[in-house]
């Protein structure tokens, strides 16, 4: 594999202990039945095998360092230090904020709660009668991180590898990719039209395709189909009415001949 190659993998991430006599944990992985069995499982995540670029800014140095030397549907396992990983645990990122401060922010102080101050997310690691100390450092920071991982595909296709770009940076796949003689076509999904987290990715995404496509124009293309005709609507408005008259007819046919015949007995 080489820098900048996009690929599809599957892989599990262990936070290695401190204490050699303790058992690693695992914080993330792309297998559902795995997540499930260590009690991380989330709903809203998309499980299987994921699409990342070697070198790219998802993904840890030491990890993306790894998949250079593997090979595809080989397993393989590597330690990532954390100056390789997410990096050492800043001092600078544990802030110190009132009582008064919280209540404003409308955020209760209660010792490894995670929230989110000025768009960033943090853990109240103290909370006194006083003043409440908040850690903005990544979770991972400052650990040593252990991947068992295996390359399971590398998109050759430029309709592939737009695919995995698309997956990659929006966390969607149903999109739908075509070549064409200039560049690529990608006609939207629904969704799209109406989520403020496209309008985001989208500028990252076509950073990435011109990055790794010879793609001289790139489309996203906005589709608006008209799924029934007027004049269809009013047919079928009027099949309707003479189905529901005839009905009413014969229960009206029904009950004539049932009231004859209770008068005839």
């Amino acid at each position: 594999m080489e820098e900048g190659d996009l690929i599809y993998v599957d892989y599990d991430v262990w936070v290695m202990p401190d204490d050699e006599e303790e058992e690693p944990t695992l914080f993330d992985t792309t297998d559902e039945e795995k997540a499930k069995e260590e009690e991380i499982f989330d709903e809203d995540s998309k499980y299987g095998p994921r699409p990342v670029v070697i070198g790219g800014e998802n993904i840890a140095e030491g990890f993306g360092e790894a998949l250079k030397e593997a090979e595809i549907d080989e397993e393989d396992s590597v330690e990532v230090p954390p100056e390789k990983g997410i990096g050492n645990r800043d001092p600078e990122k544990i802030e110190l904020y009132s009582r008064r401060e919280m209540r404003r922010r409308d955020i209760e102080p209660v010792e490894g709660k995670q929230v989110e101050i000025d768009n960033r997310r943090g853990r109240i690691i103290q909370a006194t009668a006083g003043r409440v100390r908040i850690d903005f450092n990544h979770p991972l920071a400052g650990k040593t991180l252990k991947y068992d991982f295996k390359i399971v595909d590398k998109p050759e296709s430029k309709e592939e590898i737009a695919e995995g770009i698309l997956e990659m940076d929006y966390q969607k796949s149903d999109f739908e990719v075509e070549q064409t003689e200039d560049g690529i076509d990608i006609i939207l999904p629904e969704q799209c039209k109406y989520d403020q987290n496209w309008f985001v990715a989208k500028y990252r995404i076509v950073g990435d395709l011109r990055d790794h496509l010879d793609a001289e124009k790139i489309r996203f293309i906005e589709e608006y189909i008209e799924k029934e005709e007027e004049g269809d609507i009013e047919e079928e408005f009027e099949e309707l009415e003479e189905e529901t008259e005839e009905e009413m007819e014969e229960e009206a046919e029904e009950t004539e001949e049932t009231v004859e015949t209770e008068e005839e007995e």
